[in-house]
């Protein structure tokens, strides 16, 4: 072929090759927001309806995440703690001991909900997505379109409460590429409800336990029924006596110890850092029946509280706990192998007998 023929092959070969990228494909634990990483652009993006019905064009490959508060920074941490690019909440030295501490680095974004959201440290993380999840609020769609706005990251909504969170988990694992992990949470939280509701349906009303859950250096601010922070104690099957009109989910509402004595609950949870510890010596609870019979208990808390605050997934071991103690007969779990497994799938952490100790010290009837 002559010089003059060839011409037009070669430069054909060249605009071909030219097209044909050489650089690696990224790996899964590889971040796409990296500096070496080229901008997702609009074909690696999908469009995602939230619990809200906004539609929003996300990553198709999320691999940072900022959480907008406490429950998100939860229920992530329990999905897919490698994705996170800061917390909303600084992490205690205490709940430490069940968080790995190779997190600690990450910075502390605040609360949106509480107003001490740090717009700024979310942008200097560079974020693909930031997620809020837990009970939906009116202002929950113009909220979010808010922040996304102001940083120019996608933001969206998740709800999660008691009765979705199985299909919250379903949702969140597809968009993070999580489905595994997912899979086994949502396998736990389904079995728990599952066997709970069966069992605690075939409790007689007049069978059921009374319980009185105080909160607050003196034990009586009482946490309500229908209140997002009592839910445990509903689906244990038990009888919560502070059935006090509220107007907000998640209230409490102060109580007289006369009001609590016409109660007379067969059984008190006291809230951490309340007067568990005293109780039994103060002359004003010495008439109350759970108190004489030393029928009260503290709730366990690390690192959260297992009924609620924040109200989140370590409520789903709170059933288990609270319902063994009501009916030991009818839940006979092995509490101590319960935590351990609670705290392997959602924690990723291989608790210590001393810590599983520590943690039932107050929370179970002594032998």
């Amino acid at each position: 072929m002559t010089a003059k023929k060839l011409l037009p092959v070669l430069l054909a070969l060249f605009i071909s090759l030219a097209g044909v990228s050489c650089a690696p494909s990224a790996t899964p634990s590889e971040s796409v927001a990296s500096p070496a990483a080229p901008q997702a652009s609009a074909a690696d993006t999908v469009k995602f309806v939230d619990s809200t019905g906004r539609e929003v064009d996300i990553a198709a490959n999320i691999e940072r995440i900022a959480p907008s508060g406490p429950l998100a920074q939860i229920v992530l941490y329990t999905l897919c703690p490698e994705k996170l690019v800061g917390f909303a909440d600084e992490i205690s030295e205490s709940q430490y001991e069940y968080i790995d501490k190779k997190y600690a680095e990450l910075p502390v974004f605040g609360n949106f909900y509480a107003e001490t959201f740090n717009l700024e440290a979310v942008m200097a993380a560079d974020p693909q997505v930031i997620i809020d999840i837990g009970e939906i609020k009116e202002t929950a769609s113009e909220d979010m379109a808010g922040v996304q706005e102001r940083t120019g990251v996608p933001a969206i909504f998740i709800e999660m409460e008691m009765d979705t969170m199985i299909s919250a988990y379903e949702t969140l694992g597809k968009i993070t590429g999580s489905q595994a992990q997912a899979a086994k949470l949502i396998e736990y939280i389904d079995e728990t409800q599952t066997q709970t509701q069966k069992k605690v349906a075939a409790i007689p009303e007049e069978e059921r336990i009374s319980v009185y859950y105080g909160q607050d250096v003196g034990g009586l601010t009482a946490v309500v029924k229908g209140t997002v922070n009592a839910d445990v104690i509903d689906i244990a099957g038990g009888l919560n006596v502070s059935e006090i009109e509220k107007s907000i989910r998640g209230g409490n509402t102060e109580v007289s110890m006369e009001q609590l004595m016409l109660w007379n609950p067969d059984l008190i949870l006291f809230a951490p850092g309340s007067v568990y510890d005293s109780v039994a010596s103060r002359p004003e609870w010495a008439e109350i029946d759970a108190v004489k019979n030393r029928n009260f208990f503290e709730v366990p808390e690390g690192p959260y509280n297992w009924m609620g605050r924040p109200p989140s997934v370590n409520r789903v071991l709170g059933i288990k706990w609270l319902s063994n103690l009501l009916y030991p007969e009818i839940f006979d779990y092995d509490m101590a192998a319960e935590v351990r497994e609670f705290y392997r799938l959602f924690y990723h952490c291989d608790v210590t007998d001393e810590q599983v100790a520590a943690l039932l010290a107050k929370s179970a009837r002594q032998a």
